[in-house]
C-alpha cells in the first residue's frame, strides 16, 4: 500500500418509510478531499489512472451537464414499491431489477419526483456522477453499476423491454466495460485535488465487487463474503 486517506460523509437523510438520501454534492466535497490526500502521499509516484467504486443502486437523475435534479435516493432505499408491477410486467424475471430498491425501480420514482424534467436528463450512478466531475463529461457508466438498471451483461446492451417502460430518450447510459477508458481528469480537478492533469479515468465498478478484486479473489473456488 502506497497511500491511504478516508473522508467522513453525512449519514443519509430519512425522511419517511423507506427513504434514504443524500446530497451528490457531499459526494464530491468528499472525492476532492480523499485524493488531495492521496495524491500528497504520492510523493515520487506518478498514477497512471484513476477508477472509482461506489455504492450499487445509488441513483440520481441529473440535466444534461449534471446538475442534479435533486437529491440521490442511496442503495437502501426503497420508496419504489408502487413501480414494481410496472417492471414486472415488462422484466423477465431472471434480471435483479424486481426489488424496490433496484436502480430502476429508483429511476421510475424519480422521473415523477423530478417532473417537469429538463431535456437531455440523465439517470447516473454515484459513480457515474463522481466520473462525470472527474472527466467534464456525464452520461457514461459500467456494467456492474448498470445490473439493477436492467442492462443485459451476455449481450453487452439495454434490452428491448426497457422500451415498454416510460423513460425519457436518451436518460440510460452509455455503457462500458469495468477498465475501460472513460476519459481524462479535467485541469479544474487537476488544480482542486493535486493530480496530474489529463490522468486517464477508467470505468469502474460496485462496492462488492471492489471488495472482491481488492481481496484477490481471481480463480474458480476463491471466495469472499461482503457485509453491509
Amino acid at each position: 500500500m502506497l497511500a491511504l486517506a478516508r473522508a467522513p460523509l453525512p449519514p443519509p437523510e430519512q425522511g419517511g418509510p423507506g427513504a434514504s438520501e443524500q446530497d451528490p454534492e457531499h459526494w464530491w466535497q468528499a472525492v476532492v478531499r480523499v485524493l488531495a490526500e492521496l495524491s500528497a502521499e504520492l510523493d515520487g509516484y506518478r498514477p497512471r489512472a484513476l477508477a472509482l467504486d461506489a455504492t450499487s443502486a445509488s441513483l440520481l437523475l441529473a440535466d444534461a451537464a449534471g446538475q442534479p435534479l435533486g437529491p440521490a435516493l442511496m442503495y437502501d432505499d426503497s420508496r419504489a414499491r408502487d413501480r414494481l408491477e410496472a417492471i414486472d410486467s415488462v422484466a423477465p424475471p431472471e434480471v435483479p431489477v424486481h426489488s424496490a430498491s433496484s436502480s430502476l425501480a429508483k429511476l421510475l420514482h424519480l422521473l415523477d419526483a423530478c417532473a417537469p424534467l429538463p431535456a437531455g436528463c440523465r439517470a447516473l450512478h454515484q459513480a457515474d456522477w463522481i466520473l462525470g466531475r472527474l472527466s467534464g463529461h456525464f452520461g457514461l457508466s459500467d456494467e456492474n453499476n448498470c445490473l439493477k438498471l436492467g442492462y443485459d451483461t451476455k449481450a453487452r446492451c439495454w434490452p428491448d423491454w426497457l422500451r415498454r417502460l416510460p423513460l425519457p430518450p436518451g436518460c440510460l447510459p452509455k455503457v462500458l466495460v469495468p477498465g475501460q477508458l472513460a476519459g481524462a481528469l479535467t485541469a479544474e480537478t487537476a488544480r482542486l485535488t493535486g493530480l496530474p492533469e489529463g490522468l486517464e479515468l477508467r470505468a469502474g465498478t460496485t462496492d462488492s465487487t471492489a471488495a472482491a478484486l481488492a481481496a484477490g479473489v481471481n480463480e474458480p473456488g476463491d471466495a469472499v463474503t461482503a457485509l453491509g
